[in-house]
């Protein structure tokens, strides 16, 4: 139950609805479970039984006594309804109020829980999740009270009955039925939960292959993988088929076995009455009594049927919910302003999956410190710089920035003093103006066309159709991969942090324009610190210092003239890149 248990909190802020909701659903079962079988048996039956004796009522009373029927099942009806809909209201409140939670969580969880999870993983637990989620909520909630109810007043009443006609067997008989209606449950309930785990796993796995496709257009057309992805698609689309046909089988065969179920109790119910001599107008009693029971407890068993289904699913959004974060909030942070931007590493060792990457990083990068990161890919350069951001945490050692540990500053406060620019760098689907303005919410248009002036972005920008009023669509697809990196760079611009990282931002430029963005990045880099990604060491000229990585380890530090007297390894590197040597 303990799964179950913390979706109180999200019922707590609607619990008048909940309760209106209660009050209808005990109305409901009442009327269903006690008040049918009363008509039939005290109003209906003695009319009709006086009748024969030749006793007459006037045509008013008899209309009145009609209208009882209808009168019950408008009250069942009206409570049934106000029962659906509040209790509806519920479980989409608190759908909203799960997806809303899990969106939140996901902004505050660091880069190593997207190393995690993929994106096609995380939407399937975002949509189809919760969407089950939903479902067995508006199932449950609008069944828990109305069905329970309704079995308490049938059986309330087939236990009257039963003593008062001297005829316990009825209620013997309803007892003995009581195992077979839980055992399918029980025998089921097993498979039903191991195959909806799977199935949901597959379904994820659907999700991201689809994910991936569509991320992965121009590749898939330029190696003419249309048919193997197709065939992969097939696969996992057959497999996800065959769990759900699984979970299909256990679940109709609740169905049929409760309705044989009834059919037994009714007619064993019916031998015995032809045996006894009891009446017919009893036997139609009990009858109904017998429906008005059997039929809410076939409710029952397939809304466990369906609880016991959805679990996994309850299980996929509460590892979500659940998650450790690896890169903590200090209790107590130190308040900052404005950083100077002295970077400090102390022992800092950091590993992916137990694999070490970086192995006792020890430097100090003083502040307004230009400084390129290079070494041969996997040597440790992006690890270096992500712990720098924060995005990650060391397993051993300290990051620090001006003396003060990364640890014990609120991550907020440290990324305003921080900008970045990737090598591959994500537009939203928005205007090119609020894209750039993402850094700094609050500048003025002003502010804004001078940030893109200074990254040489503000002429092309100004050529688009509707200028900086353009929408560059889904991950900026409309415009070239050089003027996405422009834009990115104008963000950098706009917000103007004392600590810049940069993964090689002038990599999807031609010639002409990387010119222009170097000395955009020279005026940039001026004053401020700054980690350089280098893989081309045409575009580290003008840094300050320069950092080598062999191995996840930092094996040198100096200037470009200083390593090249005392670094094999730099000098190697270097001249190799050069074209000197091969």
């Amino acid at each position: 139950m303990k799964r179950y248990t913390r979706y109180i909190q999200y019922i707590k802020p609607c619990l008048w609805l909940l309760v209106i909701a209660i009050l209808s659903g005990v109305v409901f079962g009442l009327s269903s479970g006690f008040g049918m079988p009363v008509i039939f048996d005290k109003v209906l039956r003695k009319i009709f039984l006086e009748q024969s004796d030749g006793h007459t009522y006037p045509m008013s009373y008899v209309i009145g006594i009609a209208l009882l029927l209808p009168m019950v099942f408008a009250v069942r009806a009206l409570a049934g309804y106000l029962s659906g809909y509040f209790m509806t209201r519920v479980s989409l409140e608190v759908l909203r109020r799960i997806k809303q939670d899990i969106f939140s969580k996901l902004q505050d969880y660091p880069i190593a829980f997207f190393d995690r999870y993929t994106t096609g993983d995380l939407i399937t637990r975002l949509n189809n999740d919760t969407n089950g989620i939903q479902n067995i909520l508006i199932s449950f909630s609008s069944e828990i009270f109305r069905q329970p109810l309704q079995v308490l007043g049938a059986v309330s009443f087939l236990a009257y009955l039963s003593i008062t006609k001297g005829e316990v067997v009825f209620l013997l008989v309803f007892v003995a039925a009581v195992p077979f209606c839980i055992l399918p449950v029980q025998m089921m309930r097993k498979k039903l939960k191991k195959y909806m785990a799977i199935s949901q796993g597959e379904l994820s796995k659907v999700a991201q292959l689809f994910n991936e496709n569509l991320d992965a257009v121009h590749e898939v057309r330029v190696f003419n993988m249309q048919d193997s992805q197709k065939e992969r698609f097939w696969n996992l689309n057959c497999s996800f088929q065959n769990f759900c046909l699984k979970i299909a089988k256990y679940e109709l065969l609740q169905q049929p076995i409760m309705e044989l179920l009834a059919a037994t109790m009714v007619a064993v119910t019916f031998v015995y009455a032809y045996v006894s001599g009891i009446d017919f107008a009893t036997f139609s009693a009990i009858g109904i009594a017998l429906y008005f029971t059997v039929d809410p407890i076939k409710r029952i068993v397939r809304m466990a049927s369906d609880l016991i289904k959805t679990s996994p699913l309850f299980d996929r959004i509460n590892e979500i919910l659940d998650y450790k974060t690896t890169v903590p909030e200090p209790e107590n942070p130190v308040k900052i302003g404005s950083l100077r931007g002295e970077l400090g590493f102390s022992g800092v060792n950091f590993a992916y999956n137990d694999k070490i990457v970086l192995r006792d990083a020890n430097i100090n990068i003083p502040a307004g410190t230009s400084c390129a990161l290079v070494g041969e890919s996997g040597a440790g350069k992006s690890t270096f710089a992500k712990l720098a951001m924060r995005l990650y945490d060391p397993v051993d050692g300290v990051v620090s920035v001006d003396g003060i540990s990364l640890r014990d500053i609120a991550s907020r406060d440290y990324i305003a003093n921080v900008g970045s620019v990737p090598q591959y760098p994500v537009l939203f689907n928005d205007t090119v103006y609020n894209n750039i303005l993402i850094a700094k919410p609050d500048a003025t248009r002003e502010e804004v066309y001078n940030a893109a002036k200074c990254a040489y972005a503000h002429e092309f920008i100004s050529s688009l159709e509707y200028g900086y009023d353009t929408y560059v669509g889904e991950r900026g697809d409309k415009i070239s991969g050089g003027q996405k990196q422009r834009i990115a760079i104008a963000r950098v611009f706009l917000k103007n942090p004392p600590i810049i990282v940069l993964d090689e931002a002038t990599s999807a430029l031609d010639a002409n324009s990387e010119a222009y963005i170097q000395k955009a990045l020279d005026n940039l880099m001026s004053d401020r610190t700054v980690l350089i990604i280098a893989h081309r060491f045409s575009t580290i000229r003008n840094v300050k210092k320069i950092i080598v990585f062999q191995h996840g380890r930092i094996i040198d530090f100096g200037s470009h003239d200083e390593l090249m007297e005392r670094c094999e390894y730099y000098k190697h590197l270097y001249l190799k890149q050069s074209g000197k040597i091969h």
